[in-house]
C-alpha cells in the first residue's frame, strides 16, 4: 500500500484520470477492502496505479494497438506499484469471455473473481453492452462496479476519425450524439436483477453493486435412473457412427 500524496505527486500531469477522481477510487479500493480489481481501458494506466497504490491486485486490459506515452508499465514504475497489463488484440470483451469460460463448471455455474472492476474503456453500447453482462459473472456477490464517462459522446470528437476502432462516420447520428454508456447503465445494469445498489456521481460516474446475496447457480438434474443415461448416451453415440459410416460410402 502506498500514500495516496505521494503516487499523486509521483504521475502528477499523466492523463486521464484526475487526482480528485483518484482520491475516490483510491478510498473505495481501501473502504471496501477490494483484493482483486479489473480496470477495462487502460490508456497511462494513471486510474490502475491508484487502485493498486490503494492496496489491490489490479489487472487492466486494453486493446494491443493502444499506444501511449508514458506506457501504463511506465506510470506503474513512477507510483512504484505492481500492475497487470493486458493487451488485447481487438477488444477486452473477447478477453472477458476467455475468462468466463475458464471459470466455468460443466454446469454453467461461473466463479467470480475480482472485488471491483472500473470500466473507462471503449464507451460504445455494441462493445460495453456486452462486457457488463460478462462483468457481472466475473463479480463476487458484494462487489462493485464502475462506468465512467457516462455522458460521453462521439459527435464531442467531430475532428477523429475513429475511436478505439469504430469509425465515427460509419455511425448513425443517433449513434454518434447519444451517450452510450448511459445507455448501457439505464438499461442493461440498473435492470439487471444481480445489481441491486445503484447511484450516479456527477453525472459521469455510474456505480452499481452486485447483490451480496449468494452467486446464482444452475444444476442439471434428470428423473430417470444412471444406468437409462448411459444406455441412451451410447445409443446416440451409435447413432452418430452410422451416420458418419455412411456419409464415406
Amino acid at each position: 500500500m502506498r500514500d495516496f500524496d505521494e503516487v499523486a505527486r509521483a504521475i502528477a500531469g499523466i492523463p486521464f484520470m484526475s487526482p480528485a477522481q483518484g482520491r475516490l477510487v483510491y478510498e473505495h479500493v481501501q473502504r471496501t477492502d477490494a483484493r482483486d480489481v479489473l480496470e477495462l481501458g487502460t490508456a497511462h494506466g494513471v486510474g490502475a496505479a491508484y487502485m493498486a497504490a490503494a492496496g489491490a491486485n489490479v489487472t487492466t486490459v486494453d486493446f494491443a494497438g493502444a499506444h501511449y506515452d508514458p506506457s501504463p508499465e511506465e506510470t506503474a514504475r513512477r507510483a512504484g506499484v505492481e500492475l497487470t497489463v493486458v493487451r488485447e488484440f481487438s477488444s477486452y470483451t473477447w478477453w472477458l469471455k476467455t475468462q468466463v469460460e475458464e471459470r466455468s463448471d460443466a454446469h454453467g455455474n461461473v466463479t467470480p473473481a475480482y472485488d471491483f472492476v472500473y470500466l473507462d474503456g471503449a464507451k460504445n453500447w455494441t462493445i460495453d453492452g456486452l462486457a457488463v453482462i460478462l462483468i457481472e459473472k466475473l463479480l463476487r456477490p458484494g462487489g462493485w462496479l464502475l462506468m465512467d464517462d457516462l455522458h460521453w459522446t462521439y459527435a464531442q470528437d467531430p475532428h477523429r476519425d475513429a475511436t478505439d476502432g469504430i469509425v465515427h462516420r460509419e455511425l448513425s447520428e443517433p449513434e454518434r450524439t447519444e451517450p452510450h454508456l448511459r445507455a448501457v447503465f439505464d438499461l442493461i445494469v440498473a435492470q439487471h436483477p444481480s445489481f441491486t445498489e445503484l447511484r450516479r456521481e456527477d453525472e459521469w460516474w455510474g456505480w452499481a453493486r452486485k447483490h451480496p446475496g449468494a452467486p446464482r447457480t444452475y444444476s442439471v438434474t434428470t428423473s430417470r435412473p444412471l444406468s437409462a443415461l448411459i444406455t441412451n448416451t451410447a445409443r446416440k453415440a451409435a447413432r452418430k457412427a452410422r451416420r458418419r459410416v455412411a456419409s464415406l460410402r
